[in-house]
């Protein structure tokens, strides 16, 4: 079986290398015609080349099209993309829904909206498709991207335990480990299971939980006064974090995978906070450039 992967050298695609033996498309997926080269003949595609911080509709909206568009031309049999929870509309704080929740993303959310678009198209196409629809997913490998993403130059990871975090009472976070994501994606291929799964892990993570695990203290900050800080303070260049982010962190629903241990009989091997503590510890073992 000939697999194939976009985005093989990120988060996931790093993941899914310990796990499966595949062909990484070292092309770019905003050029149709050397995507198309690269696929051909492929049994399986797994999509998951992505664009998180910039955010880029050249990659997220054209280059997604794009695959789909070279599954097609291709006759892929089985085509894999990754979504997001992110692409879910905002529901009850503490509900958690399934797979049949609109993906109708989150207000203000560019992130959220390419992943919408990301589906809307998935659904146009006549395609054997699986999408996956994942919460944050971490592991200690990301940490160098991730602390990029969430604390920028000037805060060094070995701060942490000595800044107060700034949390919200109402903050809740569902967190998965790569490898688990990988884990379901071999499962996918291996039973060739369409529609979509939700995955992630337990516990949901609350506020004083993060702050614990994460080894720092924590000021119960109201939400929209810690939407208005990450405004200023991004807009200073002392953090990277947008409140468009922060929007997404507090909007984004539980989700329940329900069908993922059903049909793929898969279950997390690492829980949440244990992916917390590992990607907190790999970011303070980080060598400080600034």
């Amino acid at each position: 079986m000939k697999i194939v992967v976009t985005g093989a050298s990120g988060n996931v695609g790093s993941a899914l290398r310990r796990h499966l033996t595949f062909e990484d498309v070292g092309v770019d997926v905003r050029t149709l015609s050397s995507l198309r080269d690269a696929i051909r003949g492929a049994d399986v595609v797994v999509h998951l080349a992505w664009a998180i911080k910039p955010t880029d509709r050249e990659t997220n909206v054209d280059g997604s099209e794009h695959v789909l568009v070279a599954c097609i031309k291709e006759e892929v049999g089985h085509l894999i993309c990754a979504s997001s929870v992110a692409a879910y509309e905002p529901a009850p704080r503490w509900s958690r829904v399934d797979e049949s929740w609109p993906v109708t993303g989150i207000p203000g959310s560019t992130y959220s909206a390419h992943k919408v678009r990301l589906e809307e198209m998935i659904s146009r196409y006549p395609l054997p498709c699986t999408v996956i629809r994942p919460c944050g997913i971490g592991q200690a490998s990301a940490a160098q991207q991730l602390r990029r993403w969430l604390l920028g130059r000037w805060i060094s990871p070995k701060l942490l335990p000595l800044l107060p975090m700034p949390l919200w009472n109402g903050l809740r976070l569902q967190l998965v480990h790569s490898d688990d994501v990988a884990r379901a994606i071999v499962e996918i291929i291996n039973r060739r299971a369409f529609g979509a799964f939700n995955l992630a892990a337990e516990p949901v993570l609350t506020a004083p939980m993060i702050a614990h695990d994460v080894g720092a203290g924590r000021v119960a900050v109201p939400y929209p006064l810690v939407e208005k800080l990450a405004g200023a303070t991004a807009r200073l260049g002392l953090q990277p974090l947008t409140p468009e982010w922060v929007r997404m962190a507090d909007q984004a629903p539980l989700v329940r995978t329900t069908r993922a241990h059903q049909d793929l009989e898969w279950w997390p091997e690492h829980d949440a906070r244990d992916v917390l503590r590992e990607v907190v510890g790999a970011m303070e073992g980080l060598r400080d450039r600034n």
